[in-house]
């Protein structure tokens, strides 16, 4: 008999899967081809905590999914561009500049018909 601990863990693992496969896929293909290289918007204090609290939800989601089933490292390239940190936008450079990360972000746009996204250069 299954402990309730390992049942939850399993449905939570599959919610996550499933989750990530029609979540991620929508994020990418919604975000402006030069999201990644333009200045960011001006925010009220309120709506930059609820935005940095959804960002550093999916980071976490992301950090899960390496060791549970999901697309992990997409998912915490997401987060980390929807947080304000002050190194974030090194570390999008950097993960956006791995070979297949981008080729599975531009991919993924591609098939909806989107321009692809604009990658940050090295300076």
């Amino acid at each position: 008999m299954t402990r309730p601990l390992e049942l939850l863990i399993g449905i939570v693992s599959v919610a996550m899967f499933v989750g990530t496969l029609v979540a991620i896929p929508w994020f990418v293909r919604r975000l402006p081809a030069d999201h990644f290289v333009r200045p960011p918007p001006q925010r009220s204090l309120a709506k930059r905590i609820a935005q940095n609290l959804l960002g550093v939800a999916f980071i976490a989601a992301g950090i899960a999914m390496l060791f549970l089933p999901g697309q992990g490292v997409v998912t915490i390239l997401i987060g980390l561009s929807i947080v304000d940190l002050p190194v974030k936008h090194r570390v999008m450079r950097w993960l956006l500049q791995r070979p297949a990360i981008q080729e599975g972000v531009q991919r993924l746009r591609a098939r909806a018909g989107k321009p692809p996204l604009v990658i940050p250069s090295h300076a």
